[in-house]
C-alpha cells in the first residue's frame, strides 16, 4: 500500500500516560517521523468528527455536528449520516476503507474501491461490502460490541480483546486479497474502553482495564503497519478525567428558555430528577467516604451502584433525572454538549421572531461566557457558529459551548440543584493525536492539526488533485517536501451515491441505532 491510515478512536497522549500503557510503535514513528496532537471539530464526537476526515470539511459545510438531532418537527432521534458530499472513497480508485464511521449507506463512486462503515449500520452483512464477505476472517469477524457484556468488567474486557483480534486479521486479509493503492482501518475499542472507566471501581482497575485493551492495539497496529510504505496513525477525538458535570438544563429551564412537557405530570421533573440523582450520588460518596478504610468496601459500593444504573431500577432513575422537554413551548435548548438551538423559524411552531433571533443568540453567548461557578467560567469559550465553522450551514446550532478543561456537558437535571456537579468521569475532549512516517512525510513535531486538514494534507502528499470544496487546507509541516498542489475542476468533483433503503428498513437501522449510540452514552 502507497498509504495506510490506522484510526485509533478517542485516543490521545495524555491517557497513555496516565494509565502507563506501553505502546512501542508509535514510540516508534514519533521518534522516527512526525507526531503531534490532531484538533477535533465542534463537537468532538464520533460521527462529526470521522465525517470531516472522510470530506475534508468541518461540521458547518457537512452539516453532522452532533451524535443526535432534534428535526424541524421537534423528533429527537440519531443523527443521520452525510449523504450529499463527496468523500475519500468517491475520490480515491482502488482503496479499501475498513470500519469508516459515518459512511452508512454510501457506494464508493471510484473504481475498485470498497467502504465498511460502522455504527449507524444495522448488521454485520450491511456494515460489511459483499466482496468481503469472501473472506475467511469473516466468519468470525465482530465489528460492533454487546453492550450486555458491560455488566461484568471481566468479561467485556475479553469481549473487546476479541474483537480487536478480529479486527486485526480481517483487515489483514482485506488489504492482503485487494491489494489496495489507500487503505484505512479503524481500532474502535479505544473509544469503548475510555467510555467504561466510568464505570469501573477504582483507579488501580482502571488502569489495568485500559492498558490491556490499548495494548492489544497497540500490537495489532504494530503488525498492520508493516503493509504500509507511509503509515498514519491518528485519532477523531481524544480522552481525558472530568471532574465536574455542567447541567445546562437547569439554568436554561431556570432562565425560562426551557419548558417542560406535559405540565400535569412533569412540573416537578426537575425536583424528582434531583432526588433521583441525590439517591444515587449518595451512594457514591458513601463509597468514597469509606474507601480510605476499606478498598474491597468502596468497590462493592461502586459495583452495586453500577449494577444499579444498569437496572431497571436505574433506567427509572436515568428516565425522571433527564428532561422531558416541550420543544415547541421552548425559546432554547441543548441538544448535546453545550450546543444550544433557538426555536426559531427552521422549526414548526417557532417561539423566536427573525428580528429576536440576533439579539437572543448574542444575549446567550454573553450570559453563558459569564457563567461561573466559585468564580470560575465553567466555559473556555463560547462561539457562534459563524465563529465555529467555515461556512455554517442553517442546521447548525446557535451558540457552541466549550466545556473549561475537566468539565463536561450533559443533559440531566443536577443532582445539587447547581449548574456543576462534581463528577469522576471520562469523556471525549478536542485533542487527539496524529504520527506518522514513510517517504512522504517529515519529521519532528507538527502544531495546529486539524482533523479537517488531514485529507488535503494527504491528497497533496500522494499528488491527488484536491477538492475546491475543501475546508481543510494543506499542512506541508507535516510533509517531507512542499508539495505541488492541484485542484480538480468543480464539475469533476465526484456526485455522492447511496444505497436504496425503504422508509421500514431505515426506520428498523434507525432504532437499532438510537439503541446502539445511547449503550455508548451519546443519546440521554
Amino acid at each position: 500500500m502507497k498509504m495506510l491510515v490506522i484510526g485509533l478512536d478517542g485516543l490521545s497522549y495524555n491517557m497513555l500516560e496516565r494509565f502507563d500503557v506501553s505502546f512501542p510503535y508509535l514510540e516508534h514513528v514519533k521518534d522516527t517521523g512526525i507526531s503531534g496532537d490532531l484538533m477535533s471539530v465542534d463537537t468532538p464526537t464520533t460521527i462529526p468528527a470521522w465525517t470531516s476526515f472522510a470530506t475534508g470539511k468541518d461540521p458547518g459545510s457537512h452539516g453532522v455536528h452532533n451524535m443526535n438531532h432534534v428535526s424541524d418537527e421537534y423528533e429527537y432521534g440519531p443523527v443521520k449520516p452525510n449523504t450529499t458530499d463527496a468523500a475519500i472513497y468517491d475520490f480515491l480508485d482502488n482503496s479499501l476503507f475498513l470500519n469508516l464511521p459515518a459512511s452508512a449507506g454510501r457506494v464508493p463512486a471510484s473504481d475498485g474501491t470498497l467502504v465498511e462503515s460502522s455504527m449507524l449500520e444495522k448488521t454485520k452483512s450491511e456494515m460489511v461490502p459483499e466482496p468481503l464477505h469472501d473472506l475467511d476472517a469473516y466468519e468470525k469477524y465482530n465489528p460492533m460490541h454487546d453492550h450486555s457484556k458491560k455488566q461484568r468488567q471481566d468479561v467485556y474486557r475479553d469481549h473487546l480483546r476479541d474483537i480487536i483480534a478480529s479486527r486485526e486479521q480481517f483487515a489483514k486479509e482485506a488489504f492482503e486479497k485487494h491489494d489496495p493503492k489507500f487503505g484505512f482501518v479503524l481500532f474502535s475499542s479505544t473509544d469503548w474502553a475510555g467510555h467504561m472507566l466510568s464505570k469501573i471501581t477504582s483507579k488501580e482497575k482502571q488502569e489495568r482495564f485500559y492498558r490491556t485493551i490499548v495494548e492489544d492495539i497497540a500490537d495489532s497496529v504494530e503488525q498492520l503497519a508493516n503493509m504500509g510504505e507511509n503509515v498514519i496513525l491518528m485519532s477523531d477525538h481524544g480522552f481525558e478525567h472530568k471532574h465536574h458535570t455542567i447541567h445546562l438544563s437547569d439554568w436554561l429551564y431556570e432562565q425560562d428558555y426551557l419548558s417542560l412537557a406535559s405540565n400535569n405530570n412533569n412540573q416537578n421533573q426537575s425536583v424528582s430528577g434531583r432526588i433521583a440523582n441525590q439517591a444515587v450520588e449518595l451512594g457514591v460518596s458513601t463509597a468514597q467516604a469509606l474507601s480510605s478504610q476499606s478498598e474491597r468496601l468502596y468497590d462493592f459500593f461502586r459495583l452495586i451502584h453500577n449494577r444499579l444504573l444498569g437496572s431497571g431500577l436505574g433506567d427509572r432513575i436515568h428516565q425522571a433525572s433527564t428532561p422531558d422537554i416541550d420543544y415547541p413551548e421552548s425559546t432554547a435548548w441543548q441538544l448535546r454538549y453545550g450546543c444550544l438551538y433557538l426555536n426559531d423559524d427552521r422549526f414548526e411552531s417557532p417561539q423566536v421572531s427573525s428580528d429576536q433571533r440576533d439579539q437572543l443568540q448574542e444575549q446567550l453567548v454573553s450570559e453563558l461566557q459569564a457563567l461561573a461557578v466559585d468564580g470560575e467560567p465553567i466555559f473556555r469559550d463560547v462561539l457562534t457558529p459563524e465563529e465555529a465553522y467555515a461556512d455554517p450551514s442553517p442546521d447548525m446550532p446557535d451558540v457552541i459551548s466549550r466545556p473549561a478543561p475537566g468539565h463536561h456537558a450533559i443533559t440531566h437535571w443536577s443532582p445539587t440543584g447547581g449548574y456543576t456537579s462534581p463528577t469522576e468521569n471520562f469523556e471525549h475532549r478536542y485533542r487527539g493525536l496524529i504520527a506518522a512516517k514513510g517517504p512522504l512525510f517529515g519529521s519532528g513535531e507538527i502544531e495546529g492539526m486539524s482533523i479537517v486538514d488531514l485529507l488535503p494534507t494527504l491528497f497533496a502528499a500522494m499528488g491527488e488533485p484536491l477538492s475546491p470544496e475543501f475546508d481543510g487546507t494543506v499542512q506541508s509541516g507535516l510533509l517531507a517536501e512542499e508539495p505541488t498542489v492541484s485542484y480538480l475542476d468543480p464539475e469533476a468533483i465526484p456526485a455522492p451515491q447511496v444505497r436504496g433503503e425503504s422508509r421500514a428498513e431505515e426506520a428498523e437501522r434507525e432504532a437499532v441505532v438510537e439503541e446502539r449510540l445511547a449503550d455508548l452514552g451519546y443519546m440521554e
